[in-house]
């Protein structure tokens, strides 16, 4: 447990460095909204435990989430853009203008090069086929450049939520992965947010995941912490999409959910907030994850108390 839990305040370093500065700025997207005198992680989930399950949401209509990098970290900040195209396209055209004024004074800067311009833009089955006439060049293996271009991107695309991959190419030739880490790029598949995850070690996706926040003035909450998984249930099979719900009894703490198959971790979540009651995630899979795979929920111990976990098991169908 010593070890699980020293390994889990590594995985939080990125999502701390994210909120980091501009908690002010009208160009960051806290993610939090109010709800009578309780706030809530968006989206907000019901404490009734016979609600529908989470659905990835998307942004409001001339919104969008444009992930840049912060202190080589990637972060989402929020951008309008214009009604008359879908808001994913909008999105990457917003990503490839680089950071505001604003949002370079606290330190937003990118990995794609300045000028790179949107060659051409289309979506096919829930796929977003994008043409950039600029990305960063390929130096060797696992080059950090490319590979934080390509985060930015597929994250931006997919923060929509109607777009589920996005297949990239440069000046229409395919770029992605195989490309990036030197193997061959005649063949490029798309790219979803799981099949990126392995670039940051954890970080909170706008509207993938929730959770309720302890009342202002709320009594202590005297028992020891325990964490309920109400979804998935134990041998549930799943396809594409994880779908996570269930509560937490605290003090109010953070949530760490891991996805782990023979021992190894495929996909992980933080939810970054004093969380205390109902939480939920939606998490996408990878194309290539099939079988059993453990889903174990975390509430890391604060203030010296012993951490809580709950853990199932389900099946990927793929």
């Amino acid at each position: 447990m010593t070890r699980l839990v020293a390994l889990l305040v590594v995985a939080s370093i990125p999502s701390v460095l994210a909120g980091c500065g501009g908690a002010n700025s009208a160009i960051r997207d806290e993610g939090v909204a109010a709800a009578g005198d309780q706030a809530v992680v968006s989206p907000a989930t019901a404490t009734d435990a016979t609600t529908t399950p989470a659905q990835p949401v998307a942004p409001a209509p001339g919104v969008a989430f444009v992930y840049l990098l912060r202190y080589n970290q990637p972060e989402p900040t929020r951008r309008s853009v214009p009604g008359d195209m879908s808001v994913s396209e909008s999105s990457v055209r917003e990503l490839l203008s680089g950071p505001t004024l604003a949002e370079a004074t606290l330190h937003y800067s990118s990995a794609i090069p300045k000028g790179a311009r949107l060659l051409a833009y289309s979506v096919a089955d829930r796929v977003a086929i994008i043409d950039i006439s600029a990305l960063p060049k390929v130096q060797g293996d696992n080059d950090s450049e490319a590979l934080l271009a390509l985060y930015q991107i597929v994250y931006t695309v997919t923060a929509s939520g109607g777009i589920d991959a996005v297949q990239v190419r440069l000046n229409g030739r395919p770029y992605g992965l195989n490309s990036v880490t030197g193997g061959s790029s005649a063949l490029e598949p798309p790219l979803t947010r799981a099949d990126l995850s392995f670039i940051v070690a954890a970080e909170t996706l706008p509207g993938s995941t929730g959770c309720a926040v302890a009342k202002k003035g709320a009594p202590p909450y005297r028992e020891s912490a325990v964490v309920t998984l109400l979804r998935p249930q134990s041998g549930e099979s799943v396809g594409a999409t994880l779908q996570i719900r269930g509560t937490l009894q605290s003090n109010g703490g953070p949530i760490v959910i891991r996805l782990l198959q023979d021992e190894l971790e495929v996909a992980n979540r933080i939810i970054d907030e004093k969380c205390r009651g109902s939480f939920s995630a939606t998490i996408p899979l990878p194309r290539t994850l099939v079988g059993s795979v453990d889903v174990v929920v975390i509430a890391p111990g604060t203030n010296g108390d012993p951490a809580a976990s709950a853990h199932q098991q389900v099946t990927v169908t793929g």
